[in-house]
């Protein structure tokens, strides 16, 4: 991809946007666990009680290769968590950390209403929390190269 093409983005045309939307609501790509989790993260709205954890398996090549979500909350914000999940697998934890919010909502077409723009980031905040949350593992797994990478440090429950 050269520096002037833009990334495809889920939903491309406005006709259609809707339907692309209730799609992810209906069928959702990737949603339950990630049993090869290395990251994960919850957020939740107070404001309306919906919830989204976003779990990533990051390989040795720093690329996300598996992204799931689990959520519950409206259409909006669980169709938001399909398709970002959906857009992050294959890319690596830079490119994660530069997904902006308005990219997010760029995705929508201008269609997302500033009150349920929340509804719409939910997932993304979920993803940006996530990437920075590595799980802890047992320690007495070794590192033979197999399974998910390990990260050097203490756990976060350890960090108290």
């Amino acid at each position: 991809m050269t520096s002037g093409e833009s990334e495809p983005t889920p939903g491309d045309d406005n006709e259609s946007l809707a339907e692309h939307v209730w799609d992810h609501f209906e069928d959702p790509y990737h949603q339950g666990d990630c049993a090869t989790a290395t990251h994960r993260a919850v957020r939740e709205n107070p404001m309306c009680s919906d919830w989204v954890r976003i779990d990533l398996s990051v390989g040795r090549s720093g690329e996300v290769d598996e992204a799931w979500f689990t959520a519950a909350g409206c259409p909006l914000s669980q169709a938001a968590a399909s398709m970002l999940v959906e857009h992050v697998e294959g890319l690596t934890f830079d490119r994660v950390r530069d997904l902006s919010a308005s990219d997010v909502l760029g995705w929508f077409d201008g269609s997302v209403s500033i009150a349920r723009q929340k509804c719409a980031l939910l997932a993304w905040r979920a993803l940006q929390s996530a990437i920075a949350s590595p799980v802890a593992y047992d320690e007495t797994e070794t590192d033979d190269g197999e399974g998910p990478p390990r990260f050097g440090g203490p756990s976060l429950d350890e960090e108290t």
